[in-house]
């Protein structure tokens, strides 16, 4: 059993590539899948139940909505012993946190710790002054649906162009997060492989190691630096899924059969209209789309944990013809730096080349098999 507690010591988290939101596998999705908190940690008082993989993004959020580390809780070396006291202030928070939710809200999970904190140890309880001026909302005539979808596909070069690219091999470079929570960054050179319908493979060269993941066409896969292979869980698994799909942007409805303009927001200083999809059997997810490009512009979606959801959103930018007539975002920043990093982090995936129809076998997608040095 590993040496834990409420929150984590010291997790490696290695994440890279993020092209349409794809969810990078974590290492712990295999072992930790059907177990709970207190069968993978030690010490556990307040989560029991919780799922084993869905502790350390519960632990992510509270040094969010507080702004501090994992030392404020703590132990440095020891992250089992209760010798911090604000530990134990903790589990009291959180227990008034479900209790609240329990009793004034049927159990929905309505109060976080960041609907006090907000980024603070101590919430504010007094308004600050001056408060800020009530403004009236604009209305604004809301495109439907079809016509979002018709315009992004259009924007892209048209239907008739995606569908003639069959395959793709995108390069380029990214600081990958590593280390606890994923606070470390290191240099990589990427490649994704991508061939249609639905197989996708990604390489991360560093200075000193290679790891990889895919998604076969049926299951996702993951690969570490000492040849270790995993799948991950089923909630990332449903996602890359849907993120492998070749051809997204002609797919949409689809993919999410629930869609809804929601409005418009500011995405990099540029208006967005605010679509709401619900893909089945997952939470919904917002896509934001260039009022006047029709472009994507930016991916927000959650990962579910007994304290909040947390969120992850990828911006889209720079889009520029790969030569086959269809254009592609050759700026892809991810905020936090994977969906499962803490909520400070930040990556960004700048391509180099894109090769449309370049050959590619079946067999570059399949799930290697693990390294002999693995099982040392």
């Amino acid at each position: 059993m590993r040496n834990s507690t409420d929150c984590l010591k010291d997790v490696v988290l290695v994440a890279g590539l993020v092209f349409a939101t794809a969810l990078l596998a974590h290492a712990q999705g295999g072992p930790m899948e059907g177990k709970t908190a207190e069968q993978v940690y030690k010490n556990i008082k307040v989560l029991n139940g919780t799922p084993a993989d869905q502790l350390v993004e519960s632990m992510h959020l509270i040094r969010g909505a507080l702004g501090v580390d994992c030392e404020f809780c703590h132990d440095e070396t020891d992250r089992a012993a209760d010798s911090q006291k604000p530990k134990e202030t903790a589990r009291n928070m959180m227990r008034m946190m479900m209790d609240i939710n329990k009793n004034s809200f049927n159990g929905e999970q309505v109060v976080t710790c960041y609907t006090c904190h907000r980024g603070s140890t101590d919430p504010i309880n007094t308004v600050i002054l001056p408060a800020p001026e009530q403004m009236e909302e604009s209305k604004v005539a809301l495109p439907s649906i079809d016509q979002i979808i018709t315009k992004y596909v259009e924007a892209l070069g048209g239907e008739q162009a995606i569908r003639k690219v069959t395959s793709r091999v995108i390069t380029g470079t990214q600081f990958i997060p590593t280390g606890p929570g994923g606070a470390i960054p290191v240099p990589a050179m990427i490649e994704r492989d991508e061939k249609a319908p639905n197989m996708a493979v990604n390489t991360y060269r560093t200075p000193t190691y290679t790891i990889s993941d895919g998604f076969d066409g049926t299951k996702a896969w993951t690969q570490d630096q000492r040849g270790r292979v995993a799948e991950p869980a089923a909630l990332d698994q449903m996602r890359l899924k849907r993120d492998a799909d070749f051809y997204f942007p002609v797919n949409l409805k689809q993919e999410y059969p629930q869609m809804q303009v929601r409005g418009v927001e500011m995405v990099n200083g540029h208006a967005a209209y605010v679509v709401i999809a619900r893909p089945q059997g997952d939470s919904a997810e917002r896509l934001y789309f260039d009022t006047q490009s029709g472009l994507l512009v930016r991916k927000w979606n959650v990962v579910p944990t007994p304290l909040g959801n947390s969120p992850y959103q990828v911006d889209y930018d720079e889009y520029q013809d790969t030569g086959s007539g269809v254009k592609f975002p050759y700026l892809i920043s991810m905020n936090p730096a994977s969906p499962r990093s803490v909520p400070s982090t930040t990556a960004t995936f700048r391509v180099t080349k894109v090769q449309d129809n370049a050959p590619l076998d079946n067999s570059k997608f399949a799930k290697p098999e693990p390294k002999a040095a693995a099982a040392q």
